[in-house]
C-alpha cells in the first residue's frame, strides 16, 4: 500500500512557499508566452477591423457604375400634384411647356339589377359564361358553374375560376346585389361607350334573384394631350412616349415638363468614396500612431501611401484635397466645373481611380489575410506551448509536494522520537541524582 502524506500538518515546513518559489522560474516563462499571445491577439483582433474596412471599400468601389454616373437624368415637373415622371438614360433633353391630362384611367363596374335582402339568402343553381374584353376584337371567357348557394358563395365562385374580373358585393341601402369590376386595367386596351361593356354575360344567366347586369361606371383611359399630339392610356401610366420616359397621372390639369442630364450620382459617389476611405485612414492612423499596436509595421504603414497614389488622377485635377492626417475631401466647385465643361476628362479619371483602387484593394486583402493568418498559427503555437508547459507544471508541482511532504512527515517522525527521548531520559536522570 502507498505511503500517504498530507503536507502543513505539523507547520514545520512552508510547503507551498517552497514550490512556487521551486517553479518560479516556469512559471515566468508562461506568463511571458501569455503576454505574448495577449500581444498577438490584440494585433489579430486590429487586423480583422482593418480587414473590414478595407473589405467594405473594396465592395463599395465594385458598385460604382462610372459610365451610368454621367447618364443620370433629371425630371422637374410644374405641379407633381398633376403627374410624376422618371427618365431613362436614353431619354432626351426636353422641354415640353404645354402638357395637360385631360381623364384619368377607370375601370368599368358593372353590378346587378337584383339583390337579396339577407347575406344568408339561397341564390337558384346556374352556370353562365363571364366574357371580358382585352381590345375592341379580342376577349377572354370563363364558365362559371354555380351550384347555389349564398351570394358570397357566388362571388367566390367567380373570383376562383378567373383573375380578370374581381367580384364583390354591393350594398345599395335597400339590397345586396354581385358586383363586378376590372382587375388589372393595365393589360386592357378597350375603352367602354355607352352601347358596350368590357365586363358581359355571353351566355347563360346570374340567378334569378340578380337579374341581369347594369352598368354603373364605364371603362375609361387616361389621356394626355403634349401639344396637339394626344396620347391614351388604360392605366394612368404611360410608359415611352417619349424614350426611356414614364409618366403617371394623378388629377386632370395643365402643368410643365423638363427633362435635363443630372450628374449628382457623381458627386454622391465620389462623397461616400471619400467617407469609407477617411474611415480607413482613421483606423490605419490608430493603429500606427505612437504606441499604436501597429507602429512602424510596413504592411500596415504603407497602406495610406499606396491609397494617394491611387486616388491621383482626381487630386492631380484638383476635385479631392489632402489634409496632413492624410485625409481626403471633395472640392465641390472644381468638380461642378469640370462636369459642365469637360465631363469626358472627369469620368476617364474616375473610371482610372476605379480600375486602380480595385485591383489594389483586391492585393491588400491578400496580403492582410496573410499577414493574419500567419498570426493565428503563432497563437496556436504558443497556446499549445502554453497547454504544454502548464501539464509539466503541475506534474512538477505534485512531484515536489509529495517530496516535501515525505520529508516534513519524517521530520515529524523524528521530533516525535526525540520528545519520547527526553520523555524517558527525565525518569533516569532523577533516578541518577537519588
Amino acid at each position: 500500500m502507498a505511503d500517504v502524506h498530507m503536507s502543513n500538518i505539523t507547520g514545520l515546513l512552508d510547503i507551498d512557499s517552497i514550490v512556487q518559489g521551486l517553479l518560479q522560474a516556469k512559471a515566468r516563462d508562461i506568463q511571458k508566452l501569455q503576454n505574448k499571445r495577449a500581444t498577438l491577439q490584440a494585433q489579430a483582433s486590429s487586423l480583422s477591423n482593418l480587414l473590414g474596412a478595407l473589405n467594405e471599400l473594396n465592395n463599395f468601389v465594385g458598385t460604382i457604375n462610372v459610365s451610368n454616373l454621367f447618364k443620370g437624368k433629371k425630371v422637374t415637373i410644374g405641379d407633381p400634384n398633376i403627374l410624376s415622371a422618371t427618365a431613362q438614360s436614353d431619354t432626351p433633353n426636353l422641354n415640353i411647356r404645354d402638357l395637360t391630362v385631360s381623364k384619368l384611367s377607370q375601370e368599368e363596374i358593372r353590378v346587378s339589377q337584383g339583390g337579396v335582402n339577407d347575406l344568408n339568402s339561397t341564390l337558384s343553381a346556374t352556370t353562365f359564361t363571364l366574357r371580358y374584353w382585352i381590345s375592341n376584337t379580342t376577349y377572354e371567357e370563363k364558365e362559371i358553374n354555380f351550384s347555389g348557394g349564398t351570394l358570397k358563395d357566388l362571388v367566390n365562385a367567380i373570383n376562383s375560376a378567373q383573375d380578370k374580373i374581381e367580384a364583390s358585393i354591393l350594398f345599395d341601402g335597400t339590397s345586396y346585389k354581385l358586383m363586378l369590376s376590372e382587375k388589372d386595367v393595365a393589360n386592357s386596351t378597350k375603352e367602354t361607350t355607352i352601347d358596350s361593356s368590357v365586363i358581359e354575360i355571353s351566355s347563360g344567366n346570374l340567378p334569378t334573384q340578380l337579374g341581369s347586369l347594369e352598368t354603373l361606371q364605364n371603362a375609361q383611359n387616361a389621356e394626355i394631350k403634349i401639344g396637339s399630339n394626344t396620347f391614351t392610356s388604360p392605366s394612368n401610366t404611360f410608359n415611352n412616349i417619349i424614350s426611356g420616359l414614364t409618366l403617371t397621372v394623378y388629377k386632370e390639369g395643365s402643368t410643365y415638363l423638363s427633362v435635363e442630364d443630372d450628374y449628382s450620382q457623381v458627386s454622391s459617389n465620389l462623397s461616400s468614396l471619400i467617407e469609407k476611405i477617411n474611415s480607413l485612414i482613421d483606423l490605419i492612423n490608430s493603429q500606427t500612431a505612437k504606441g499604436g499596436i501597429f507602429q512602424g509595421n510596413a504592411v500596415v504603414t504603407q497602406i495610406k501611401p499606396q491609397i494617394f497614389s491611387l486616388m491621383k488622377p482626381l487630386i492631380n485635377l484638383g476635385i479631392i484635397n489632402l489634409d496632413d492626417n492624410g485625409k481626403y475631401s471633395l472640392n465641390t466647385d472644381t468638380l461642378n466645373t469640370l462636369i459642365k465643361e469637360n465631363p469626358n476628362t472627369l469620368q476617364s479619371a474616375i473610371n482610372q481611380v476605379k480600375n486602380n483602387l480595385s485591383s489594389a484593394l483586391e492585393d491588400l486583402i491578400s496580403v492582410i489575410n496573410s499577414y493574419k493568418s500567419i498570426q493565428d498559427r503563432q497563437i496556436e503555437s504558443i497556446n499549445q506551448k502554453i497547454e504544454t508547459l502548464q501539464k509539466i507544471l503541475k506534474k512538477e508541482e505534485e512531484k515536489l509536494r509529495l517530496e516535501f511532504s515525505k520529508i516534513e512527515t519524517l521530520m515529524y517522525n523524528n521530533e516525535q522520537l526525540r520528545q519520547r527521548l527526553e520523555s524517558l531520559a527525565k525518569p533516569i536522570s532523577e533516578i541518577l541524582k537519588d
